[in-house]
């Protein structure tokens, strides 16, 4: 059962037979299942690996496959970034998953066998399909685990503008993990993401990507760029997506800003706003919509309506339900600024806010309580 990654599959798929890899602390062994996606990870986490974790379990809810689970102790069970420090000395045959409240996936195994007789087990082991549709809205699949480096490319620059914010390189090995590249595909990512920068006349990106030994850009870079001090140009790059912005942008017609909108009066100051539209509108998305960005945000004073965060960098102009940006609904009145997370569940139909207050589903109430019923600012 050959993983298709080593850097970062979860798991292994062959001819009809599924392993995943699980941890021991999130383990029951009197209630016979382990869990095997948290909703947390799901919304907050974009990885070739979950992307494939998540096409696995899609495999097995509906069923015909003969899935079963390793499972390892970590060498850290409380780090964020966990390691392996040895694997239980036993094959655990899944006989079905299963969802709670809180959207965590279980799989629930039915017995435990040696793996010398998996071969012989996964002839006639199949996991019981589920019923329903499978409970993952495709929206939250990144498509990382099988898309071509084009479609990568849009998260690679997401992505290193906010190793820019953090002012700090990352190394080539880092971007190859978590992008499911080899050598040849890095090259081509980094010298197109390099180019799109030129384009544009921002800094080049790529620059805060670096040899682990030497701390510095390789030597393509000087040659495909010109540039012969990569140093400098990370400099360049920290300075820009930290506190300049990328693009002109369209200015917000008179009265746009505040049409449909209700603030708490005195909650936001002047002092600092320009410079967070800056850092706001530096987090591009899609640049037709840069407008309807910045309206949104001069609009909520550059506050999350729910949480009150006002990190520009965390927050993202959502469209209200029943608005859409492809019909031309790109003014202030049709968006709402949000956490990026919040934006995320409010798409997704788990954050409630049409009576003017938060309501979480309970899928993820968990994790919200603290947010559960504040009052939204926004007259709807």
């Amino acid at each position: 059962m050959p993983l298709y990654n080593g850097r970062w599959s979860w798991g292994a798929e062959k001819d009809h037979k599924i392993v995943l890899r699980t941890w021991a602390d999130q383990c029951n062994v009197r209630e016979r299942r382990v869990a095997v996606l948290h909703q947390r990870t799901l919304v907050e986490s974009v990885s070739a690996g979950l992307d494939e974790r998540v096409q696995h379990l899609k495999a097995i809810w509906r069923g015909d496959v003969a899935a079963y689970t390793v499972i390892a102790t970590a060498v850290d069970p409380s780090s964020p970034d966990r390691s392996i420090k040895s694997y239980r000395d036993a094959l655990f045959a899944i006989a079905s998953l299963e969802v709670d409240d809180e959207g965590t996936f279980y799989a629930r195994y039915s017995r435990v066998l040696d793996a010398r007789d998996f071969q012989i087990d996964a002839a006639t082991h199949r996991t019981t399909p589920c019923s329903g549709p499978f409970p993952i809205d495709k929206q939250l699949e990144s498509g990382l685990s099988s898309a071509t480096v084009s479609e990568k490319l849009p998260c690679m620059r997401e992505w290193l503008i906010n190793v820019a914010r953090s002012r700090k390189p990352v190394k080539y090995a880092e971007l190859m993990q978590r992008f499911d590249l080899w050598y040849g595909t890095l090259f081509t990512s980094l010298k197109k993401l390099g180019q799109a920068c030129v384009a544009t006349n921002e800094p080049v990106i790529t620059a805060l990507v670096v040899d682990k030994d030497t701390g510095r850009c390789s030597k393509e870079f000087k040659e495909v760029f010109g540039i012969t001090d990569d140093e400098a140009e990370r400099e360049r790059c920290y300075a820009y997506w930290s506190s300049t912005e990328p693009k002109a942008v369209p200015a917000v017609p008179q009265g746009e800003a505040d049409n449909g909108i209700m603030l708490r009066a005195g909650e936001v100051n002047d002092d600092g706003l320009e410079e967070g539209v800056a850092r706001f509108m530096s987090v591009e998305v899609r640049q037709q919509q840069a407008a309807f960005r910045k309206a949104v945000f001069l609009a909520f004073r550059g506050r999350c309506a729910v949480s009150r965060c006002d990190v520009p960098e965390a927050l993202e102009a959502a469209h209200l339900v029943g608005r859409d940006w492809r019909a031309g609904h790109n003014r202030a009145a049709d968006g709402i600024l949000l956490r990026r997370d919040l934006h995320t569940l409010y798409d997704q139909g788990l954050l409630d806010l049409s009576d003017g207050i938060a309501c979480f589903s309970p899928r993820v109430l968990h994790h919200y309580q603290d947010l559960e019923g504040c009052e939204v600012a926004l007259r709807l």
